[in-house]
């Protein structure tokens, strides 16, 4: 029989994380924001009353689910928006461009004090990122005169990815409540792990 060093503790301690702060904002305020639009425009009303009233207690309970859902696709949209970002560092090519919807539902629409505290935190962290900062350098000096421009375009990338996602989960939930078919699944993504 072969030994096989256990090398499970070396590669942990070798495993480094992009900064994630942004999903604090979103886990801490997203929810209410979402569920507050939510029951102040009772869109789903008839729809709870018909399918859902044996499954949550109250119409609050339901929204909370839905809204539960649409901040997980708001944490999404900003991991795949932080990922199209460095797959433009990867291929020495242009930032991706800024995909704003023409038209958002109105619970995806986040507040402009929100949008406020999640761009601080990525700009925050993202500034002091050494990746970041190197890609700045080597490839976007040009393009961004002011570093700050730079990382306040990484912001409004995320922020834009996050805002779509949003507004994509909840399309997929009007779809599938008009339809009566079950709600999708929704999961976190894990954390992104740098990979260099």
């Amino acid at each position: 029989m072969h030994f096989m060093p256990d090398t499970e503790d070396q590669d942990s301690a070798a495993e480094v994380f992009w900064p994630e702060g942004y999903k604090l904002v979103i886990r801490e305020n997203a929810p209410l924001i979402i569920k507050n639009t939510l029951l102040k425009e009772k869109p789903f009303t008839a729809v709870y009353a018909r399918d859902y009233t044996l499954k949550y207690a109250d119409y609050p309970l339901f929204i909370d689910k839905l809204a539960e859902m649409v901040a997980i696709s708001l944490e999404n949209g900003a991991d795949n928006a932080f990922d199209d970002i460095i797959n433009s560092f990867l291929k020495e090519a242009p930032l991706p461009p800024l995909r704003v919807y023409k038209h958002y539902f109105p619970a995806a629409i986040l507040p402009s004090d929100f949008q406020k505290s999640l761009s601080a935190v990525i700009i925050d962290e993202y500034s002091q990122d050494n990746i970041y900062v190197y890609a700045y350098g080597v490839g976007y000096k040009k393009t961004f005169l002011i570093f700050d421009d730079y990382i306040k375009r990484i912001s409004e990338l995320v922020i834009t990815g996050a805002q779509n996602a949003a507004n994509d989960a909840l399309e997929n939930i009007y779809r599938n409540l008009y339809l009566q078919a079950p709600l999708s699944p929704l999961r976190r993504h894990p954390r992104r792990l740098k990979v260099w």
